[in-house]
């Protein structure tokens, strides 16, 4: 039975600690015991990893605070992400008597399940005290394995006029970072149609991504070490893809209970999978006016295309055990999103 830790990285570096340790002390007793050497140095080397990865930690995460009302606007692909990404903040904001707009942008191309997955918004919704008037559901996102520039055109024009319309002083939307080419789209397309002149605060959130990087995803690298300890999961919370710093947002401890009831809610997305690996305090980045990248991050150098390499060669059943990574933007699979191409 393994041991879930959720998001705690100091038992994953205790844990290597411990067993580096161990291995150390069996090979020193000399003679047959030397074997033990090579494991020895593996899991130190884990054990410098995962230390490492908690001092980037502590060196790109800041805490937020959000202690007064605001007209908040949360920008979604899908149902269960606004929850993922701004549940706490959008309920410590509700609570603050703050106004808060819920708008989806992608239907679910599945038969019965969009209206199934607006139920379940609605039903974690409540928990804020959000009503029917304070969702939308909108369907401004082309398909997911097709592209469709004049669609997403149209998509621009609507969300200005949605932001227009509603004068929030802050957004809060996908980031641009690789995980599903519909969350890449909507930070791609608001970050094309803001300007400086725009008076509210704009961030990104991180969810997922197939991204890995010693500096700039020490949770990932955490994640990957706990794997060698074989008894324990540890999720790890979503970084950033660029080296912005990690907005961590302080919530009471009744404010991330309601994030889990709200995340239970989403029973159509494996809501108990949900409630264990994305209950975290909401993660934000501060977006920086700039011209859409065409890339979330350089496929040429990244861990995922070596991984997608070593599976041409190797049994790929071998190549996800030892690295395990998501195969590629889900809606681009066995690459990562090109915006140029996208929007061409």
């Amino acid at each position: 039975m393994k041991l879930n830790i959720g998001f705690r990285p100091s038992i994953v570096v205790a844990a290597l600690a411990i067993v580096a340790t161990a291995f150390w002390a069996i090979a020193s007793q000399g003679g047959v015991c030397w074997i033990a050497l090579p494991v020895a140095v593996f899991y130190t080397l884990l054990l410098g990893l995962a230390a490492f990865a908690v001092a980037r930690i502590a060196a790109i995460e800041r805490p937020m605070d959000w202690n007064a009302p605001g007209r908040l606007l949360i920008l979604a692909p899908h149902e269960d992400d606004c929850v993922i990404s701004a549940g706490g903040l959008g309920f410590r904001n509700a609570r603050l008597g703050g106004a808060v707009q819920i708008v989806y942008l992608a239907r679910d191309e599945n038969p019965g399940l969009p209206e199934r997955r607006a139920a379940e918004a609605r039903a974690a919704w409540r928990v804020a005290g959000l009503g029917e008037n304070d969702l939308q559901f909108l369907d401004l996102m082309p398909a997911l394995e097709k592209r469709d520039p004049e669609k997403l055109r149209h998509a621009g024009v609507a969300l200005r006029a949605l932001i227009d319309e509603f004068r929030p002083t802050a957004i809060v939307m996908p980031a641009f970072e690789g995980g599903h080419i519909h969350h890449d789209m909507v930070a791609a397309l608001i970050g094309s149609i803001v300007t400086p002149q725009d008076r509210f605060d704009l961030f990104e959130a991180p969810e997922y991504s197939p991204y890995v990087s010693l500096i700039h995803t020490p949770h990932r690298i955490l994640s990957l070490a706990a794997r060698w300890l074989f008894v324990i999961v540890y999720f790890g919370e979503p970084d950033a893809v660029d080296g912005r710093h990690v907005l961590k947002v302080r919530l009471a401890s009744e404010e991330l209970a309601a994030k889990r009831r709200m995340l239970a809610a989403f029973v159509s997305q494996n809501a108990p999978s949900l409630v264990a690996t994305r209950s975290y305090p909401d993660r934000l980045v501060r977006h920086e006016h700039r011209p859409p990248r065409r890339h979330p991050f350089s496929f040429a150098f990244s861990y995922l295309r070596l991984a997608l390499t070593l599976r041409r060669h190797l049994p790929a059943s071998l190549v996800d055990r030892l690295l395990p990574v998501q195969l590629g933007t889900i809606g681009r699979p066995g690459t990562i999103t090109d915006w140029d191409a996208e929007r061409r």
